[in-house]
């Protein structure tokens, strides 16, 4: 018995600790919380993430999975370069100021590169989840970089049989790749918008029907991350999700996220260490937090 002890004990330390911290949420009181939750949104959320632990996808779903991974592993391969505008926050440290943001940093980078910026599987399918639990009708995002992201969330929606994602990508050649995964991908419900964000984003809100999920993937800087958040909050329906990439990424982003989840208009918030997540809602009790990291 204790040499079978010592053996599970061997394994469980040799397993990756996403593995780990996967498991434990898995198994965790606080991701069952979610699930058996009394707000239909905050239980959509669980078992969205519940389904991607559990490796639970339909026919359907893993149809669609599959052919937008095929897409992926395409670009992986590509070594052609193109002109790459970052109108971002560059690395963790790079510090670049507000004008350079503005105006953009030119670079030439090979597809495969730009590509492998891309969301991975896992997270991917934790947005396709939320948008299948959620059947959301009208979804913006921010960040297209090569259609992966937005691939799964149209992809949930063509499934749901309704709604639309309008995607906004700064950089200009990244944009039209993007185009073309969507395209090649028969995904009609979805369109991409080119430019700098501070010059596309309003427009695009005014035109959207109101907003049922926000995801934030294209500028990981404190200040632009509030001020979309701000921008976003009159264009969002009654009951709206936002969804923030790389709340851990910097102190920056990290800072952002605690200033969103303590915000009074955010009636609850889900912290997935990588993600992060904000319920919407008016006339809602106590602000609720969550944190599974993942």
């Amino acid at each position: 018995m204790l040499g079978v002890l010592i053996s599970n004990f061997k394994k469980i330390l040799k397993l990756p600790s996403v593995v780990l911290k996967h498991r434990k949420a898995k198994q965790g009181k606080i991701l069952k919380d979610l699930v058996f939750h009394d707000n239909p949104y905050l239980r959509a959320v669980g078992e969205a993430i519940q389904d991607c632990l559990k490796k639970e996808f339909s026919r359907e779903e893993i149809k669609f999975i599959n052919l937008i991974e095929t897409r992926r592993s395409y670009l992986l391969r590509q070594n052609k370069k193109i002109k790459l505008t970052d109108y971002g926050a560059g690395l963790p440290n790079s510090k670049r100021t507000k004008v350079e943001m503005d105006e953009g940093v030119h670079s030439m980078e090979k597809i495969s590169k730009i590509a492998s910026a891309s969301k991975s599987k896992f997270w991917a399918t934790i947005l396709f989840k939320i948008v299948r639990k959620l059947q959301p009708s009208s979804c913006v995002e921010l960040g297209s970089c090569v259609g992966v992201s937005a691939s799964y969330q149209a992809a949930a929606l063509k499934l749901n049989s309704k709604g639309k994602i309008v995607t906004l990508e700064g950089s200009e050649e990244v944009a039209t790749i993007a185009s073309e995964t969507l395209s090649n991908l028969e995904l009609s419900n979805s369109s991409v918008v080119i430019g700098p964000f501070h010059q596309t984003l309003m427009e695009v809100f005014k035109n959207s029907d109101p907003i049922d999920l926000f995801f934030n993937d294209g500028h990981h800087d404190r200040d632009a991350v509030i001020n979309y958040f701000e921008k976003v909050l009159p264009y969002l329906s009654k009951n709206a999700v936002i969804v923030i990439d790389d709340i851990s990424w910097s102190p920056g982003m990290k800072s952002a996220w605690m200033e969103i989840e303590n915000d009074p208009r955010v009636s609850a918030s889900i912290n997935l260490d990588s993600i992060g997540i904000a319920l919407i809602q008016a006339n809602v009790g106590t602000k609720e937090k969550f944190v599974i990291p993942l």
